[in-house]
């Protein structure tokens, strides 16, 4: 028996190919699309890390701040509240290329997720900054009442080659200008012989671990 063929079977079959391979692209579409929306979005009190492989001096922990944003060296101040981690990094690698002569590799990954119902005191916020001879320096973004002792080990501590007698606290009202300074001995703290690293940090001031000289 003699097979019959229809006109334009060929034609029809690429049709049905052609349907089928775009039924597959619109489901994974939508599997895309899907996923996109399930990325995790930053939120106020959350705490990220912030590594940029071409500089780890550039390494913070950061709080996102009630205001939804974050402040890091170079980068600024930059909003992070409704981004995806991996969105940030964009934003952070156009900020930071700034002071790179190439675009740089930055990381941002969550160390702490805070709670939906879990509320940020605006009041007791504050960003503190650490420049000098310590492990991390940069801003501190803290949540809570925290002493000069307490902000220097949030900074990781003073480095090897740190003046230890002449750490300063310098202190700025609401306009930027200096105020006040006070300088402490960090090994006289550490025994229990001073009383100025109990000392509360407040929104701006700025710690300053100096390098010692060479006959320190």
């Amino acid at each position: 028996m003699r097979m019959r063929r229809f006109p334009g079977g060929r034609n029809l079959k690429k049709l049905v190919f052609a349907a089928m391979g775009l039924l597959a692209a619109i489901l994974w579409s939508a599997d895309q699309a899907g996923a996109q929306e399930e990325l995790y979005k930053i939120q106020p009190g959350d705490q990220l890390a912030v590594s940029v492989l071409e500089d780890p001096n550039l390494n913070q922990t950061v709080l996102v701040r009630p205001d939804g944003r974050i402040t890091l060296p170079i980068a600024g101040s930059v909003r992070a509240e409704g981004l995806s981690p991996e969105q940030l990094q964009e934003v952070l690698r156009k900020r930071f290329a700034r002071g790179f002569e190439i675009t740089p590799t930055v990381t941002v990954s969550l160390r702490y997720i805070a709670a939906r119902d879990e509320v940020v005191d605006e009041e007791q916020a504050a960003t503190v900054f650490v420049i000098g001879q310590v492990a991390r320096p940069g801003a501190l973004e803290l949540t809570r009442p925290t002493n000069l002792l307490q902000a220097l080990a949030l900074a990781g501590g003073p480095g090897r080659f740190a003046k230890l007698d002449g750490i300063q606290l310098r202190r700025h009202d609401e306009d930027g200008t200096e105020t006040e300074v006070m300088t402490f001995d960090y090994e006289r703290i550490e025994d229990g012989m001073a009383a100025l690293g109990n000392v509360l940090v407040k929104d701006g001031d700025v710690i300053v671990v100096p390098e010692r000289g060479l006959f320190d």
